[in-house]
């Protein structure tokens, strides 16, 4: 009993951290299981396609805004240069948002020019939250403090609201065109809120400062995770653009039911993960490589415990959560579900390896992982969407995943050596007195 008080003493601020992301999760992901399924039932399964397409628009999108300035980007030049962080997060976001209204201004343009369906301006609408999605590099200054609390009360403010907002528009029988606009609310109120602690906590607004030097020094570091994150996106949404071309929008509402669930646990890694990677940080800036390897283990060994878990419980919960929560017209998502939600354990690892590759400045490998997953994904896809429908769109992502995180690591020296922590870390629960630091 002693001991373990000793840890908890030692290891607080990460638990204290871990409780409060914790917190925020359970409280989303709720809200998107009983109220998201309940507006994939008013409006229908092709109106929820729009939805679904909408939401895979700004993904992609906002792959290209983030200019590869993201969290973990961040959080390792504020930790390799604190005495300017407020040049790192001024220069940061000011890129971001001159980038982000320079492609919404194109996006728009584009509109126009083609004359799209008149539902691509709901598209637009969603896409706006490129802009808004700055506030995540408030979220990694927070990560990087170990101040959790600051940024997901915030998220639980807003949630509540959002939460209040659907269930109105249920309660009045909106459509499309509202639910997307909460969509968009929600980043809004957000950014809004963190901006509003920040200034008022932390660092004054106007000292936040951009440097042309530094954006220069940062854009060339990050280029390769400007074009990884692109293919991420593409990797994660681009079958629902196939999908769109080869079958119809209805399609698209069925496939992006058992996308929502899975993607719902996505948040898992990038929420656990920045609790200890500023530590893993700078443990590989002092050299102190039993420790980096330690926490390293740890977090796969979490991840991948997590992964199983929820395997197990799509398997118990998810004929339940579509058929009574979205309805009869939803009932081929459960058989997609359970194809997709296999791709947790790879995609799991795959967000930590991502982290400690950028923190090994392997970056360009990145972006060869992911190039190799999006040709994969995308010739499958092209060859056997139209013959075996949407269940293929889910192997597909399956083989893929496999192919450039698993096959492609028996070819890299750093990533066999992650590779190898991984399947280590299925260990933990018999051995987790070795891996205490």
């Amino acid at each position: 009993m002693k001991k373990i008080l000793e840890y908890f003493d030692r290891f607080k601020i990460y638990i204290n951290n871990s409780i409060w992301v914790l917190t925020g999760m359970v409280v989303r992901m709720l809200i998107t299981i009983f109220i998201v399924s309940r507006i994939a039932n008013q409006i229908g399964t092709e109106d929820f396609g729009w939805y679904n397409f909408a939401i895979s628009v700004f993904t992609v999108l906002f792959s290209f805004s983030t200019l590869g300035f993201n969290q973990s980007f961040i959080i390792k030049h504020i930790v390799n240069n604190e005495d300017s962080k407020e040049a790192v997060l001024g220069t940061s976001i000011i890129t971001r948002v001159f980038w982000s209204i320079l492609i919404l201004c194109f996006f728009a343009l584009w509109i126009l020019v083609t004359g799209a369906e008149v539902n691509y301006w709901v598209v637009l609408l969603a896409s706006t939250c490129i802009l808004f999605q700055v506030s995540e590099l408030f979220v990694a200054y927070y990560q990087w403090r170990l101040k959790a609390n600051v940024y997901v009360s915030v998220s639980l403010v807003v949630l509540l609201i959002v939460a209040v907002l659907l269930i109105y528009g249920l309660y009045m029988d909106y459509g499309l065109v509202y639910f997307i606009s909460v969509y968009v609310i929600e980043r809004v109120l957000i950014l809004l809120g963190l901006t509003f602690t920040f200034n008022k906590l932390d660092i004054k607004l106007r000292d936040l400062k951009f440097d042309y030097a530094l954006f220069k020094m940062l854009f060339l570091q990050s280029w390769p995770l400007l074009l990884g994150a692109i293919l991420t996106a593409l990797y994660a949404r681009f079958d629902q653009f196939l999908i769109k071309y080869f079958l119809s929008m209805s399609d698209i509402g069925i496939y992006g039911t058992a996308i929502i669930l899975t993607q719902i646990w996505y948040v898992v890694p990038s929420l656990i993960i920045p609790i200890l990677y500023p530590k893993i940080a700078e443990k590989k800036k002092e050299g102190d490589y039993d420790n980096y390897f330690k926490i390293i283990t740890l977090l796969y060994g979490a991840l991948n415990y997590i992964a199983l878990g929820v395997i197990a419980l799509m398997y118990i919960f998810g004929d339940y959560i579509i058929l009574e929560l979205y309805g009869k017209d939803y009932a081929d998502s459960v058989y997609i579900l359970k194809i997709l939600i296999w791709n947790l354990i790879i995609l799991f690892q795959s967000h930590l390896t991502t982290s400690m590759m950028i923190i090994e400045g392997r970056e360009r490998y990145l972006f060869n992982t992911k190039l190799v997953s999006v040709i994969v994904n995308i010739v499958l896809n092209v060859i056997f969407l139209a013959t075996y429908g949407i269940v293929f769109a889910a192997y597909s992502l399956l083989i893929s995943s496999f192919i450039s995180w698993i096959v492609l690591a028996l070819f890299d020296s750093k990533m066999r050596m992650l590779l190898k922590l991984n399947i280590q870390s299925y260990t933990l629960p018999f051995n987790l007195k070795k891996y205490m630091i």
